[in-house]
C-alpha cells in the first residue's frame, strides 16, 4: 500500500503546477545557462591533489625603479636568495672560538660551560666492589666528577674547586632530563673483571653567561601556498531615494541652533552626579505647564491691546491735547511759553516711594523708563521697582519688577533697548531684560562680584563695547570708585577705572599711618564723541575730567559748586558746552578748558536735574525742590527762563527728575510721592531757526551750530596773551 500512496503524492504534487492559487506549493526547480558546459559524474567524483610549488606567483623577475641622480629607470639588484621572499629575520648571538673576540671572552671567563648545561645534574658511575666499600668508610672521598667535553677540560677543571658550597637542590624534571640523556647502555662485562655498581652522582657546573655577539645574524625564509582569489558579489535592494529642496532662512538656522544648544544642556545635565540633578528637577517645569504659561503671556498681550483701547477712550482728550492742541497764547507773548499737563502714571505698590531717575527710550518714543527708590535716607525703604510706561496706557506700567533694594539711577541701552542698567542703595548694580518674563526678574547682578561698590550707586551709565565685543557700563558710587562693569555671558566683572581723591590731607590711621580721603562721588557723563573722556561730579561741589587711558589722576579739575552736583549734562549740538546743576541752588553752563562758567543762573532751590533739549543748541530745562520747571532759552534771554511753570505743590512734594523726549515735544518729571508728569512744551519753546534767504537748504542742525556759536561768541572773554603792560602792573 506504501508505493501506491506515494504515487498518488507524486500525481497530486504535479497537479500543482497547472493551479495558479497554490503557486507557493510548487516545489524547487533548479535551472541551469543554457551555454554551462556538461561534466560527467566520473570527473566530478575525482579527487584533485593540491601541490605545493617552489614557484612564486607574485614574484617580479626584473625590477626597476626610477633614479633621480640620473634621471632614467634602472634595474633593481635581485636579492641573494633567488626567489625566496624572507618573511622573518633573527639576528644571532654566536660567534666563532677561533676569533679574537670569543677568544678574549675565553679569557676573561665566559662560554666556559652553555647556559643548558650549567646547574647540579645527577650522573651515574660504575665502581667496583671494593672502591665501594672504601667509599663506606667516614673518611672517603667524593667520587670524581664527571669527565668534561673535550673542547672544555681545561676550565672545567680549574672551576670544579669553585663549587665548594651545597648546591640547591634541582627540579625533578632536570633531574629526568639528565638521566635519560646521561645513561648509557650497559656493555657486556667480561668474566675476569671484579664486580661494578652504577651509583648516582650530583655535578655541579657553574652557570655562566652566553658568548653575544651583537654583529652576528641568522637569516630565516619560509615559502606559503598562495591561496587563489576570489570574488564575491552580491545584489541588494536599492534604498529609496527623494529629491528635498527648502529654503535656509535665518530663523530656521537660529531654531536649529538653539535646538542643538538645548541638547548639548541637556547631555551636560546628565553627566552632572545625581544628587545634582534631583534638585534641579524639582524646579522643572512640565510641558503642561510650559503650555500653560505660553497661553498665558497671549492671553496677557491680549488683555494688554484691549486695555489700551479702554484707556484711549477714557483719555481721548488728553491724546487729542497732546497730538493737536498748542497754546494760543504764545502769538501775544513774545519770549514766553507755557507747559500743558497731559497725564500722570503711577504705580500703586510705589506710592511711597520717590522716582529716583528717569529715561525715555532711545528707540520707542512712548516708552520711558523709570527707577523707584527714597531720598530720605532718615527713613529708607526696603524694596524698590523698575517700571516702563507707555503713554498709549497711563493706568498700568507695561513693565514692572519689584527689587531688594530701592533703586537710585537707571539708564537704557542705546544699542539694545530693552536692556536697563540699574544702581541700588545698597551698592550692587543690575541688568534687567525687558524682553523675559517678570518672573525671570535681573538677569546680571553684582551682588557675587569681590569688587563690587561698598556705598550708595549714584549713577550709571552704558559705555562703548569693549574690545571682544561685549557690553560694558560705568557706575560711580558714594564711596569714592568709579568702576566699570563688562557684560560677560552669565556673569558681570568689575574693573576699577579711577578713585577720586579728596583734596584734604591725609588723615593718620589708628596705627599712625597716613590715609587719603576718598571723595564721593555723585554723578557721571560721558563726552559724545571721545568715548575715553568723561566728567565726575562729586559731594564737595567738584567736576573732574577723567579719562580711561590714564586712570591715576585727573585730566582736569575745577570746584564748580559749593555742595553736591546731582546732573552734568553734554549739549547735543556742540560737545564743549555742558551744563551742571547742584543743590546750592544754581545752574552753570561750562565750556571745556575753562575755568569760570559761561552762564550761570540761581533759581531759588536746590536743583534736582538739568538736561539739553534734543531739538535745539540753546533750550535746556532744569526741575527745583520746590516743585517747579524751568525752561531756559540762550537765544531769546540770557539771563532769566522763558517758562517757570509749578508742577507740584511744595509743601508735600519735590520734584526730583526730568529728561526730554527725543522725538516728540514732550518732557516728564518725576516727585518724591512715585508720580511721573508728562508736560507738552508750548510753540515758544520748540522754536526753529529758519534758514537764510541764500542758504535754504541748509539743515536744521547745522543752523542749530551756527546760532549756538554766534551766542557763545558774545559770552567768551577775549584770549588773554601775556606781555609787557602785564608784567610792568604785576611789578608795581
Amino acid at each position: 500500500m506504501a508505493p501506491k500512496k506515494q504515487k498518488d503524492a507524486s500525481k497530486s504534487r504535479a497537479n500543482l503546477a497547472d493551479d495558479e492559487a497554490l503557486e507557493w506549493l510548487k516545489p524547487r526547480v533548479l535551472i541551469k545557462p543554457d551555454d554551462q558546459d556538461f561534466v560527467p559524474e566520473a570527473e566530478l567524483d575525482e579527487e584533485v591533489g593540491r601541490i605545493l610549488t617552489t614557484i612564486n606567483p607574485q614574484w617580479v623577475p626584473v625590477e626597476v625603479a626610477y633614479h633621480y641622480g640620473q634621471g632614467k629607470f634602472i634595474m633593481k639588484p635581485k636579492p641573494a636568495f633567488g626567489k625566496a621572499y624572507p618573511l622573518y629575520v633573527y639576528q644571532g648571538t654566536a660567534i666563532r672560538k677561533d676569533s679574537d673576540e670569543a677568544k678574549a671572552q675565553i679569557a676573561a671567563g665566559y662560554g666556559m660551560v652553555g647556559f643548558d648545561d650549567a646547574g647540579p645534574k645527577r650522573a651515574k658511575v660504575k665502581k667496583a666492589a671494593a672502591e665501594e666499600e672504601e667509599e663506606e668508610e667516614p673518611e672517603a672521598e667524593p667520587p670524581p666528577v664527571e669527565e668534561a667535553k673535550p673542547e672544555e677540560e681545561g676550565p672545567a677543571e680549574e672551576e670544579v674547586p669553585e663549587a665548594a658550597e651545597p648546591p640547591p637542590e634541582p627540579d625533578v624534571q632536570d633531574e629526568q632530563e639528565v638521566a635519560n640523556e646521561e645513561v648509557q647502555e650497559p656493555e657486556p662485562e667480561p668474566e675476569e673483571k671484579p664486580e661494578t655498581v652504577e651509583e648516582e652522582v650530583i655535578v655541579v657546573k657553574p652557570r655562566v653567561r652566553k658568548l653575544a655577539n651583537q654583529f652576528n645574524f641568522c637569516e630565516r625564509a619560509a615559502l606559503t601556498y598562495n591561496f587563489p582569489r576570489r570574488s564575491v558579489e552580491t545584489q541588494t535592494v536599492p534604498p529609496p531615494r527623494a529629491n528635498f529642496g527648502s529654503t535656509a532662512l535665518q530663523c530656521i538656522i537660529f531654531d536649529f541652533y538653539q535646538e542643538d544648544y538645548a541638547r548639548k544642556m541637556r547631555e551636560k545635565e546628565e553627566e552632572k552626579p545625581k544628587r545634582l540633578r534631583k534638585k534641579k528637577e524639582k524646579h522643572a517645569k512640565s510641558a503642561q505647564q510650559i503650555h500653560d504659561e505660553h497661553l498665558a503671556q497671549r492671553i496677557r498681550e491680549a488683555w494688554a491691546i484691549l486695555e489700551r483701547l479702554v484707556n484711549q477712550n477714557i483719555y481721548d482728550d488728553i491724546a487729542q491735547d497732546y497730538r493737536y492742541w498748542d497754546d494760543p497764547s504764545d502769538e501775544f507773548r513774545e519770549g514766553m511759553g507755557s507747559l500743558l499737563p497731559l497725564w500722570r502714571f503711577q504705580f500703586e505698590p510705589m506710592r511711597s516711594h520717590a522716582v529716583c531717575d528717569m529715561q525715555w527710550n532711545p528707540h520707542y518714543q512712548d516708552l520711558f523708563a523709570v527707577a523707584y527708590g527714597s531720598l530720605d535716607f532718615t527713613k529708607q525703604q526696603k524694596e524698590g521697582c523698575v517700571c516702563l510706561y507707555s503713554i498709549k496706557n497711563p493706568a498700568y506700567p507695561e513693565y514692572a519688577v519689584i527689587t531688594e533694594s530701592p533703586i537710585i539711577c537707571i539708564d537704557v541701552y542705546t544699542e539694545t533697548p530693552y536692556l536697563i542698567c540699574v544702581g541700588c542703595y545698597d551698592g550692587n548694580v543690575c541688568v534687567y531684560n525687558a524682553q523675559l518674563s517678570l518672573e525671570s526678574s535681573y538677569q546680571y547682578k553684582s551682588d557675587s562680584v569681590r569688587d563690587k561698590h561698598s556705598n550708595i550707586v549714584w549713577e550709571v551709565r552704558w559705555g562703548a563695547r569693549l574690545i571682544d565685543g561685549e557690553a560694558s557700563f560705568f557706575s560711580v558710587s558714594g564711596d569714592g570708585r568709579v568702576v566699570q562693569w563688562a557684560v560677560m555671558p552669565g556673569e558681570l566683572r568689575a574693573t576699577t577705572i579711577i578713585e577720586l581723591r579728596a583734596p584734604a590731607a591725609p588723615v593718620p590711621g589708628p596705627d599712625g599711618t597716613l590715609i587719603a580721603v576718598n571723595s564721593c562721588g555723585s554723578c557721571i557723563c560721558f563726552h559724545p564723541e571721545k568715548a575715553d573722556i568723561f566728567l565726575v561730579g562729586t559731594e564737595d561741589g567738584a567736576i573732574h575730567t577723567c579719562s580711561l587711558k590714564y586712570n591715576r589722576s585727573y585730566v582736569r579739575s575745577c570746584q564748580a559748586h559749593h555742595m553736591p552736583v546731582y546732573r552734568i549734562n553734554y549739549n547735543y549740538f556742540n560737545n564743549s558746552i555742558y551744563a551742571s546743576c547742584s543743590g546750592d541752588w544754581r545752574v552753570k553752563i561750562w565750556e571745556d578748558g575753562r575755568e569760570e562758567p559761561l552762564f550761570m543762573f540761581e533759581l531759588g532751590s536746590p536743583v534736582g536735574d538739568v538736561k539739553w533739549a534734543p531739538y535745539s543748541s540753546t533750550v535746556f530745562a532744569a526741575c527745583t525742590a520746590d516743585g517747579k520747571v524751568y525752561v531756559f532759552d540762550l537765544n531769546v534771554n540770557k539771563y532769566r527762563p522763558i517758562c517757570v511753570q509749578a508742577v507740584v505743590s511744595k509743601k508735600t512734594k519735590k520734584l526730583t527728575r526730568l529728561d526730554f523726549n527725543p522725538k516728540l515735544p514732550v518732557i516728564v518729571c518725576g516727585d518724591t510721592k512715585g508720580t511721573c508728569h508728562v508736560l507738552k512744551l508750548s510753540p515758544n519753546l520748540r522754536v526753529m531757526v529758519k534758514p537764510p534767504k541764500k542758504a535754504l537748504s541748509t539743515d536744521q542742525r547745522t543752523l542749530q551750530i551756527m546760532k549756538l556759536d554766534k551766542l557763545l561768541t558774545l559770552v567768551r572773554d577775549p584770549p588773554f596773551t601775556p606781555g609787557v603792560v602785564d608784567e610792568k602792573f604785576e611789578d608795581d
